[in-house]
């Protein structure tokens, strides 16, 4: 009976710790977006040729990455590529780069680019970014009719006028809690718990 009590305090104990690290782990908290995860995406522009740029405009005060939906060829080898954030206008100065990625996604994908931190920006303000090839071949990025209103997609410098956008989604990133603090959160759950057991 005691085992079985000390088994039950343990589940429970668990329990709460993976429902804490699971609601603490690092996440994405999306501040816009032209479209949702799993949507159809059948056009794109391909880069590097025509060089493009997206608009939007965040109401958070920071920005922590961006998704595009992409592809690349199975007869690619793979593209090194990289997201331009900048600001006043879209050619103007870069804010920020986000960290180099490699692809070689052979197909479509929904791609994450993490910039080096959450960047400060200024709600309600325009910002724009533009996703680059620094080597490799061809690289497909998803666009599509469009369905946001706070931005546009910029070809060669031209605005769509309102027509299309690139799929993308922006926002902040959770960081990620120390293993060592969960631990100590679960431990103190477990014991915590034992005790009011014991009580009752």
């Amino acid at each position: 009976m005691r085992r079985t009590g000390v088994v039950k305090h343990a589940t429970v104990a668990l329990w709460c710790w993976l429902a804490v690290a699971t609601s603490l782990a690092q996440g994405f908290i999306v501040d816009q977006a032209s479209g949702t995860i799993g949507e159809n995406i059948q056009n794109s522009v391909i880069l590097p040729g025509s060089p493009t740029v997206q608009s939007f405009t965040p109401s958070l005060s920071a920005v922590g990455f961006i998704q595009l939906s992409t592809f690349i060829q199975a007869t690619s080898s793979g593209e090194t590529v990289v997201i331009n954030l900048r600001q006043d206008a879209y050619n103007g100065p870069i804010v920020s780069s986000t960290d180099p990625v490699f692809l070689i996604n052979k197909g479509t994908a929904i791609s994450t680019f993490l910039f080096p931190g959450n960047i400060p920006i200024t709600p309600n303000q325009v910002y724009y970014f533009e996703p680059l090839v620094l080597s490799g071949g061809n690289w497909f990025v998803g666009y599509k009719p469009s369905s946001y209103d706070r931005g546009d997609m910029y070809s060669n410098g031209t605005p769509s006028g309102g027509f299309v956008d690139l799929w993308f989604q922006e926002g902040i990133v959770v960081p990620e809690p120390g293993t060592v603090g969960l631990l100590f959160l679960g431990t103190s759950l477990f014991l915590w718990y034992r005790r009011v057991g014991k009580k009752s």
